[in-house]
């Protein structure tokens, strides 16, 4: 749900959470978490409590997990199907395939929706607010991320060569990279995209193969 949908069935409570966390997403995207203030949000929410992201989120930081669990719970179904799709057809050890998961349900959200502020909002908290220890629902038992936190593991499996520090280093750096190819394709003319459906693709390519490589052997210092 994009906001836009079954209004009448939300209360008034819920159309100003959303309403709010559509408004902090684009701005934590377009100027970074830490670049926007709790009362711009409000305002561009249309709210005249100037401290209404305080009283449904508590604090910034509340508000940046109740827009990751909100995004994550939407992006949980596709991903789930993609899990049990890739059992049946015997691809859990495919390494592909477990990118696919990871990352394929955020693509088709932009490709429906035709918006790339989640994906904004994820690349400015990879950037900054990750390496401080703010958990993503990932982390954490969340209900929202179940099948991402399975398809993890298997690829901790199947990439059990790296180690557990240097896999999620590389996830991490995946995801970057994953996230930067469609904000571009967003900012680019027309004319200089690939099509989406093999943007897609040939990222998926590219994240395999930058997280699959070996680590490098440093040679001792001398």
């Amino acid at each position: 749900m994009d906001g836009s949908d079954s209004k009448t069935a939300l209360g008034k409570g819920e159309r100003t959470q959303i309403a709010l966390m559509i408004c902090a997403e684009r701005l934590f995207g377009d100027a970074g978490i830490d670049g926007v203030g709790l009362r711009a949000i409000s305002e561009a929410a249309g709210q005249k409590n100037n401290n209404a992201v305080q009283y449904h989120f508590g604090s910034k930081l509340g508000l940046l997990n109740a827009i990751l669990e909100w995004r994550e719970g939407q992006l949980e179904p596709h991903r789930k199907a993609l899990l049990e799709l890739g059992e049946a057809q015997g691809r859990l050890n495919d390494l592909r395939w477990l990118l696919r998961v990871c990352f394929e349900p955020n693509f088709r959200m932009y490709q429906h929706q035709h918006d790339v502020g989640y994906m904004k909002l994820h690349a400015a908290y990879l950037a900054t607010h990750r390496p401080r220890g703010v958990p993503h629902p990932v982390d954490v038992e969340s209900p929202n991320s179940v099948s991402y936190r399975r398809a993890i593991t298997l690829l901790g499996r199947r990439l059990a060569f790296l180690g557990e520090r240097r896999l999620w280093l590389r996830l991490e750096s995946a995801g970057t990279m994953f996230l930067s190819a469609f904000i571009q394709h967003a900012a680019r003319r027309e004319e200089l995209n690939l099509p989406l459906d093999e943007l897609f693709e040939d990222t998926i390519e590219m994240m395999a193969a930058a997280i699959a490589c070996p680590p490098m052997t440093m040679e001792p210092s001398r």
